[in-house]
């Protein structure tokens, strides 16, 4: 459980948000040995590194007990807020969305406004309407995401279980994606793009998940906080914009995201070796 206790404004408080793929996990192996000096920096001064992904809620329980994590996180692209239930104090949450219960133990809140069911119906009108050739996960084995992710087969299954979004395995051009971004508009749906799919959503979005979390811990301390946010997609463009510390990882695949943010760092190293060095240098500013 979080303790998270009222103090004086006199003290500038850290929160930390994290992409995963990419950033804190290798693109190629999902690795994360190389950043736990940073995490061991991070736990020693009682810092809340959020977990900040594309991926389901099912798969980041698992990653987070891995990483001996227990604060809130961010899924689906900051389309859902979930945290261990009786772990944040209701009082201070901000009004937006009500809470809910999930799985054992747990509790979220969505930002999203449209239901998944709603938004794969109109995923598959709009393929056969104007002619597109993609394949959501919805509509994908267990196998074929192994294939497309190098993830294991139970990892798969746990990917599949979403709640707000729909990753889609583009196979089209750049325009035909641009005329079913436009078609999607109307509907309050996006498209977004990610490591390895282009996610398919209602208007949430990581940064408005940054601040919705910003405003609580801000609330819960009663002080000032900084914000940290590392990412390396364009998925992760509105979390580093919303955030006091941007950091850009550097992607042995990815072309380097546009971020419109005067205090934007680039790491010299890719995945977790950079993401060691940034947030070992950002905690070591007082």
């Amino acid at each position: 459980m979080l303790s998270i206790e009222r103090k004086s404004m006199s003290k500038l408080r850290k929160l930390l948000f994290t992409d995963l793929d990419g950033s804190l996990l290798d693109h190629h192996n999902y690795d994360y040995s190389a950043a736990l000096p940073a995490i061991r920096a991070l736990r020693a001064q009682a810092i809340p590194w959020i977990l900040t992904t594309s991926k389901t809620a099912a798969e980041v329980i698992e990653l987070r007990a891995e990483l001996d994590n227990h604060y809130p996180f961010i899924a689906e692209n900051g389309a859902g807020i979930f945290w261990e239930a009786g772990s944040v104090l209701p009082q201070y949450l901000p009004k937006h969305g009500s809470v809910q219960p999930w799985g054992k133990g747990f509790e979220y809140v969505s930002l999203s406004r449209v239901l998944r069911s709603e938004l794969l119906q109109l995923a598959s009108s709009y393929k056969k309407q104007l002619k597109l050739s993609f394949i959501g996960f919805s509509d994908m084995s267990c196998q074929q995401i192994v294939e497309c992710t190098g993830l294991s087969l139970i990892k798969a299954a746990k990917a599949k279980q979403r709640q707000f979004s729909e990753p889609l395995l583009w196979q089209d051009s750049e325009e035909n994606l641009l005329k079913f971004q436009k078609a999607l508009e109307p509907h309050g749906l996006q498209l977004i793009k990610g490591g390895r799919f282009v996610h398919l959503m209602g208007l949430s979005n990581k940064g408005l998940a940054l601040q919705w979390l910003a405003h609580y811990y801000h609330q819960a301390w009663s002080q000032p906080i900084e914000t940290m946010a590392l990412g390396d997609g364009y998925n992760d463009i509105p979390l580093l914009e919303a955030s006091d510390c941007p950091v850009i990882i550097r992607s042995p695949v990815n072309p380097r995201p546009k971020v419109n943010h005067p205090s934007v760092i680039v790491t010299q190293e890719c995945g977790p070796l950079g993401w060691n060095q940034a947030v070992l240098n950002w905690l070591e500013q007082k």
